[in-house]
């Protein structure tokens, strides 16, 4: 039913107090939401006057009043029902309009409200009490029964995210993505966890103008809690959140104050690790469910200020939560309550398993490994919450756990993940928005699983289509790990354990414009390289043999954070496809708008390749690649045997591919890779010129490579120096690692998220190492 609002006059109610309660007095009206509350001043005490509006129900007035005498008789201070001359604690009234609603007299609880409080003054002894006070009304409620709470409520965290849904359509416009982010960030994190979480019969309104201190100017301790019109049944942890998200409010350090709650609340009610884990969650959905149902209301009540009381300070604390992470903040709870963070396995124990069963060519980066179990954004999350900048990971693109990735994936695997033999909207509707960014006449798109699947896919797609198995690849490239891979792979069959190049493989220069045999991103360089490309082809023919494919990473990242020559691949492709070879772009690194100024790196080099494979950074950390390539060399491929894999464009990667190409776009992605490239490649060049070990500073967008080296004219690398610069980072929490044959150079390529006060932060740390280091 429609709620209506109860507007008695002064003298009706005067009138309807000494009539049913035998109590004459002053009358003075208080705030309140959509009930009519007042103050009743007689010559002996004082009262609350409670109306409630139309659309609360009875039996609902039965389980508060039930509520506050069980509280009570547990020596808590709340207000009690005072019973009228009939014995009864709910009285029925009638307007003029003959609606109903439903009076109740309370005993009044003396004392300043929390709002009336000096906020300068606040300290944690007041906030451990508040949560001291708030745990011991949980545990009294824990054992508290009543089918009115059995109830549906705009109010109840329960609900939260569907009340938000609902209703931020009534935000303005550049509010919504702040409350959108919350709402993925819950449903990605809270929602599997829900059923999990202990539920009771709660107050569900300990705000600070329900709440009673003892003092103002230094408040220390709770004197009582009044309002019990939210009270619903619920999960447990719910009081805890709401009674935080208010008491964080216009705090100069919110966290601190979050801290010392939860501590406070930990050491009368033992928190769980789910209770733990799903808090701030929790605290940023009330927050999100205030602001909403706020908006809402307003636009019904645009008169009530009362409306607007918590509005302001709840979008400043949700802008100020949308900063921290809350794994870190979990982890900060969980000590100030003397629980360990992590409750899994020593980093010790985990090193000793992984070398005795996991194969002993398993790698780990740094002297003193590191347990990861978080991430977000461009940081890592340590097991204790201590946060590290990611400066390497080009596979979770749009940040760690992106929450719109995240609930793509979560919400695909809830309704079905089956192979491609059955027809999905998911596979086409992704493989139309992903062809959608390639050129023509690139249209075909087959799905795999890994970057390596989709390089050996192309070798197999080059191979139908020219006849020709021989294979021209660059110095110093990785293209993957299975065998054709491998063989596709310089770095690996000419390094460690590798077995040389194969008969139809043949190697041609590294196109490096510092350190290569044709120095300089010139013309000249661009030709004098493609020429060697040409020596390669020559030495086929000379054999009756034409080559296959060309394969070349459009940017070259294992063999150095290298930027071709401009007009390189130009003159590579036409070169190749003149001897009927077919020409492949490896985008598996460097692909998805990464370069800044062109969604696909091979974009910068003015070239249309005939296939280009995909992986890494297309699904955000999940595995999926994919083959793009033309009809023709697609229709090659028939030639009877069937092209299958089991797990290559499901509709669960379908989702997440999906959502990965929308954040990309929608949140300007490769606008920011360009920005805070160009930013950082400005901030490594002043620094280079302050220290003499940087040998050259090379990138596109945030592709970017430092080069140290002991002496600029020998350019003999520094190699012990990168090692030591990079274990360095790692102190200042900052995760970097090197590159290129010789393993000096700095590689740079963060989920492109990052912006620029990460940039200032690595740069920072950067000339501390480089201070630190250099002059040892």
């Amino acid at each position: 039913m429609n709620s209506v609002t109860p507007t008695f006059s002064i003298e009706t109610l005067t009138t309807l107090l000494q009539h049913h309660y035998q109590l004459d007095g002053e009358l003075t009206a208080l705030a309140s939401y959509c009930d009519q509350n007042l103050l009743l001043v007689t010559a002996q005490q004082r009262y609350v006057v409670k109306v409630a509006n139309s659309a609360e129900k009875k039996i609902e007035l039965m389980m508060q009043n039930d509520a506050m005498t069980h509280l009570s008789s547990n020596e808590l201070p709340v207000p009690q029902v005072v019973k009228n001359q009939d014995d009864q604690q709910i009285t029925d009234i009638v307007d003029t309009q003959q609606n109903t609603f439903y009076m109740r007299v309370l005993t009044y609880l003396p004392g300043d409200f929390y709002a009336q409080a000096n906020q300068q003054n606040m300290s944690s002894t007041l906030w451990q009490n508040l949560g001291h006070f708030m745990a011991k009304v949980a545990n009294t409620l824990s054992d508290f029964k009543h089918q009115g709470a059995y109830r549906y409520f705009d109010w109840d965290l329960a609900h939260g995210y569907a009340i938000c849904q609902d209703k931020k359509q009534h935000l303005a416009q550049d509010q919504k993505p702040l409350v959108e982010y919350f709402l993925s960030m819950y449903q990605a994190h809270v929602t599997p966890n829900l059923a999990k979480l202990p539920c009771s019969v709660i107050h569900n309104d300990a705000n600070d103008h329900n709440l009673l201190v003892d003092q103002t100017n230094t408040p220390s301790k709770i004197t009582g809690l009044i309002d019990f019109g939210d009270m619903v049944y619920s999960q447990t942890i719910n009081e805890l959140a709401i009674t935080a998200a208010y008491a964080m409010m216009e705090q100069a350090d919110p966290l601190t104050t979050l801290v010392n709650t939860v501590a406070g609340f930990h050491e009368h009610y033992t928190i769980n690790d789910d209770e733990f884990d799903t808090l701030p969650y929790l605290i940023a959905l009330r927050l999100c469910t205030s602001v909403c149902n706020a908006a809402n209301a307003i636009k019904e009540q645009p008169n009530n200020d009362y409306l607007l009381v918590s509005v302001k300070p709840a979008w400043q604390l949700l802008s100020l939560l949308k900063e921290v992470n809350f794994y870190a903040i979990t982890c900060r709870l969980k000590v100030a309550c003397g629980v360990n963070p992590d409750q899994g396995k020593t980093k010790a124990e985990i090193k000793k398993y992984r070398e005795k069963h996991l194969g002993k060519t398993l790698s780990l980066s740094f002297k003193e490994p590191l347990k990861i179990v978080r991430g977000q954004g461009a940081y890592l999350y340590d097991e204790q919450g201590n946060r590290y900048l990611d400066m390497v990971n080009n596979v979770c693109h749009v940040g760690h756990c992106h929450p719109k990735v995240v609930a793509a994936g979560q919400a695909q695997m809830a309704k079905l993940n089956t192979n491609t033999r059955f027809l999905h909207d998911n596979l086409v509707n992704y493989a139309e928005k992903l062809l959608a960014t390639m050129p023509e006449p690139l249209s075909v798109c087959m799905f795999v699983n890994s970057g390596s699947e989709a390089n050996e896919l192309a070798f197999r797609l080059a191979k139908n289509y020219t006849g020709s198995t021989e294979l021209l690849t660059v110095e110093g490239a990785y293209h993957g790990n299975t065998n054709a891979c491998i063989n596709a792979s310089p770095y690996k069959f000419d390094g460690p354990g590798g077995e040389g190049a194969k008969d139809y493989v043949h190697k041609v220069m590294l196109p490096d414009p510092y350190r290569g045999k044709y120095q300089g991103n010139t013309a000249d360089s661009a030709t004098a390289y493609a020429e060697d490309v040409q020596r390669a082809i020559n030495e086929l023919a000379e054999h009756g043999k034409k080559p296959g494919m060309f394969i070349c990473e459009s940017l070259q990242g294992v063999a150095g954070q290298i930027i071709m020559p401009e007009g390189y691949l130009q003159a590579v492709y036409a070169k190749v496809r003149d001897a009927g070879g077919v020409c492949i772009a490896d985008e598996v690194q460097v692909g998805f708008g990464r370069v800044g100024s062109h969604m696909w790196a091979f974009e910068t080099q003015e070239v249309v390749p005939d296939i280009v494979t995909l992986g890494k950074p297309i699904g955000n950390g999940h595995p999926m690649a994919a083959v793009i390539t033309t009809q023709e060399i697609a229709d090659a491929f028939v030639t009877g045997m069937e092209y299958f894999n089991t797990f290559g464009g499901n509709p669960v990667s379908c989702a997440i591919g999906a959502a990965v190409l929308d954040v990309i776009t929608e949140e300007q992605l490769m606008e920011n890779a360009k920005q805070t490239g160009d930013y950082l490649q400005h901030a490594l060049r002043k620094l280079q010129q302050a220290f003499d070990v940087i040998g050259d500073v090379r990138g596109i967008g945030l592709f970017i490579g430092v080069e140290l080296v002991e002496n600029r004219n020998t350019k003999a690398p520094a190699t012990d120096l990168t090692a030591s610069l990079v274990e360095f980072m790692k102190t200042q929490q900052i995760i970097l690692s090197t590159e290129g044959p010789f393993y000096n150079i700095l590689k740079i390529k963060p989920p492109i998220v990052f912006n620029k006060q990460d940039a200032d932060t690595f740069i920072n740390a950067l000339t501390l190492g480089l201070q630190t280091l250099v002059s040892d």
